[in-house]
């Protein structure tokens, strides 16, 4: 296996908790927003169907971002290579940028 840059671990492990905590407000938000309309939805004859729907919005979402950290996980040089290539290209520029003054 080739030398791998660690600061490509560190910026996947940085997308996987920015992910965790994006899936998170998601299901916090949802669950606020069923809690503060209950009564509503109660009486409306609307509360089951609308939690069946929530619930499935929810596992999709969970399931879509579980995919996306996977495909990261497995093609991490790739994806995570060009953004470090093209930072390196900048903090270059900037530094001889920043010498010839």
């Amino acid at each position: 296996m080739l030398h791998q840059d660690p600061r490509i671990s560190t910026m996947y492990k940085r997308d996987c908790a920015a992910a965790a905590c994006a899936v998170l407000a998601v299901w916090l938000l949802y669950a606020f927003t069923f809690w503060s309309m209950w009564q509503v939805l109660e009486g409306a004859n609307l509360l089951i169907p609308m939690a069946g729907i929530g619930f499935v919005v929810l596992l999709l979402n969970t399931a879509s971002i579980t995919a996306m950290i996977k495909h990261y996980a497995e093609d991490k040089a790739a994806i995570y290579g060009i953004d470090i290539f093209y930072l390196d290209q900048l903090r270059d520029l900037r530094k001889n940028k920043g010498a010839s003054k």
